[in-house]
């Protein structure tokens, strides 16, 4: 998606009613100068959720959210930035700018891709349906899937035939034959283009906006691999895309938790018994950036992969990679040589829910999985297992946590619980020296001009507490920008902190950021990234730089709303009054996140 400058963004914004857009999807009624409604992210009774005509803003008195027609798109419909703006566009009829030749040229393409996919899917979808579908029909059948569901998730079939996708598409569009190669759906051969999938139940994936992007193929019969994907393209790809999620956001949003499987018939099987919030990982490698499309809907994961060993092996990936990103995570243990489709298949809807909401916490599943490994009745097995597990919690920042699972581990290996208390204690508190050698000891590796202090926020406002410098907050965000040119996964811990491009003064670290972010690239980012690689390595860690960056976005965001809450607090006007309540929740929810972690 193209980046918009702030003046056409606010031109949009403005062209624009927020009334109407969100009248959209909320029952409005007019009351005084603003409207309301009940609340679309969060269930509620009463209506608490209130448009603002005036001001072009919302916000809901019950769980906090506000912002403005924006926030809502990103918000309520799951929209990136870009494409809330685009999409606003249209439905004011502002022509959007124009592009450089080459963004323009790879824009038209990729549209021109969804609607080949688009097609394709259409093709497939009748085939299953036709007499040459009938094999494919009975297999799903035997596999629990019956027309309903084909027919929820737009299931097809690709017939036994090396021309039959190819001929459709020469009938039913203008596009080349050439660019269907591009999208993955043909492979050209000596005698031309054929068809990639043959003889194969047809899965499509969607992205969030429902929209094609690529296909999983299953054979029906012998034969290898039995499983086949679209290979990488423009707007496919397997690290990004999660199968199933277009159909089960609004129940993700409803339940606020995901449920995480590994293949296509897990999800559909699940779907089929009321877990109708689920999700697929490809069969691929779970991702940092599956992580990020899942927290664009919620916090709370729930994972259900197979009981073998590869899917023990990428439950135990997936957990680090979603803790890493801030979210909560349980296990659903599948018994014992089964998957969640079979075992879905084999039981009541409701036994299948039940499985589900009663999953493990994931460091409950962890320890339990240590304990499993050794010979917990033998001294030695068990003095292995408690060093494995102690090695995990004492990871874990919660001192309540810890405790807790200290002591449901002492009671698994029958041990004294004081006794493993104290070696926790003593492996967290080794950890910490060579970690945290001292407030001072803690940033002594960082050269002087890179460091500053702020003085502890407790009990005093931003506006009392020791500011950076401009050329210390630079030299900060230097040092963030010139690791994460050699270390883009550590973008996903700042995007957990709530740390974006936005977070950076600097704009040139504002495009770049947002390049890394999106695996995009131009010009003008390889000259900011050449000139950033041309540094001397920062010398200190990524947890110090991150720390002093955020330490910055604090101070900042606390001093621009108090400067804002004092020019509104005498004010009487009822949309002032909404932007000061709006202001004041956001206020002392970012005082009350920032002390507890300064306490630190």
């Amino acid at each position: 998606m193209p980046q918009f400058d702030q003046e056409f963004i606010e031109k949009v914004r403005t062209a624009v009613d927020i009334v109407e857009i969100i009248g959209q999807d909320v029952k409005l009624t007019q009351r005084g100068r603003n409207f309301v409604g009940l609340c679309p992210f969060h269930d509620e009774k009463t209506p608490s959720f209130t448009v603002s005509p005036s001001n072009q803003l919302y916000y809901c008195f019950g769980c906090g959210s506000g912002g403005n027609v924006y926030t809502y798109l990103v918000n309520s419909r799951n929209m990136t930035f870009p494409e809330a703006v685009a999409a606003l566009a249209q439905h004011a009829g502002v022509e959007l700018p124009k592009l450089p030749p080459q963004q323009s040229e790879r824009r038209q393409k990729i549209q021109q891709i969804y609607e080949l996919n688009r097609l394709a899917a259409v093709y497939y979808y009748r085939m299953l349906r036709s007499k040459e579908g009938q094999e494919a029909r009975s297999y799903l059948v035997q596999r629990g899937i019956n027309q309903e569901l084909a027919k929820q998730f737009y299931l097809g079939y690709a017939p036994d035939s090396w021309d039959g996708l190819v001929s459709y598409l020469k009938e039913n569009t203008e596009l080349p034959l050439e660019l269907a190669k591009e999208a993955g759906l043909v492979i050209s051969g000596k005698n031309g283009y054929y068809d990639r999938f043959r003889d194969r139940v047809i899965f499509p994936i969607c992205n969030l906006n429902k929209r094609f992007v690529g296909f999983g193929a299953r054979t029906i019969g012998p034969g290898e691999p039995k499983y086949l994907n679209t290979p990488e393209t423009l707007v496919f790809h397997k690290g990004r895309n999660l199968y199933g999620l277009n159909w089960s956001k609004d129940s993700i949003k409803q339940k606020n938790y995901v449920v995480l499987v590994e293949g296509y018939t897990d999800c559909i099987s699940l779907y089929a018994k009321g877990v109708t919030n689920t999700a697929a990982s490809l069969g691929t490698a779970f991702t940092e950036h599956h992580a990020r499309l899942i927290s664009r809907l919620t916090n709370n994961v729930v994972i259900a992969y197979d009981s073998d060993k590869a899917g023990v092996m990428a439950t135990q990936r997936g957990l680090q990679i979603l803790v890493d990103a801030g979210l909560s995570v349980k296990v659903a243990v599948v018994p014992e040589g089964s998957d969640p489709d079979a075992f879905a298949r084999s039981q009541e809807p409701h036994r299948v829910v039940e499985w589900v909401e009663r999953a493990d916490p994931y460091l409950k599943y962890l320890i339990d999985q240590i304990a499993a490994r050794h010979e917990i009745d033998s001294a030695e097995g068990k003095v292995n297992a408690a060093k494995e597990i102690i090695n995990i919690l004492r990871q874990v920042e919660s001192i309540i946590e810890q405790a807790e699972y200290s002591k449901y581990a002492a009671e698994l290996l029958n041990m004294d619980q004081a006794v493993f208390a104290a070696e926790l204690n003593r492996a967290a508190g080794r950890a910490g020296s060579r970690e945290k050698p001292g407030r001072r000891g803690t940033d002594s590796h960082i050269a002087p001009k890179n460091r500053y202090t702020i003085k502890d926020l407790h009990g005093a406002s931003a506006s009392t507490a020791e500011t950076a410098s401009p050329e210390q907050v630079q030299a900060v965000e230097t040092s963030v920008m010139r690791i994460l040119l050699a270390n883009p996964g550590f973008i996903d811990e700042m995007l957990a902190l709530g740390l974006g491009a936005g977070s950076f003064t600097n704009p040139d670290y504002k495009h770049l950021f947002t390049l890394l972010l999106t695996d995009a690239w131009d010009k003008q980012g390889e000259a900011i990234a050449d000139r950033l690689l041309g540094q001397a390595e920062p010398p200190g860690s990524w947890r110090d730089y991150l720390r002093l960056f955020q330490e910055n976005v604090w101070s900042r965001s606390l001093a621009a709303m108090e400067e804002k809450l004092v020019l509104m607090e005498n004010h009487r006007e009822s949309d002032v009054l909404l932007q000061f309540c709006q202001l004041l929740r956001q206020y002392a929810k970012l005082r009350k996140e920032i002390f507890p972690a300064r306490s630190r």
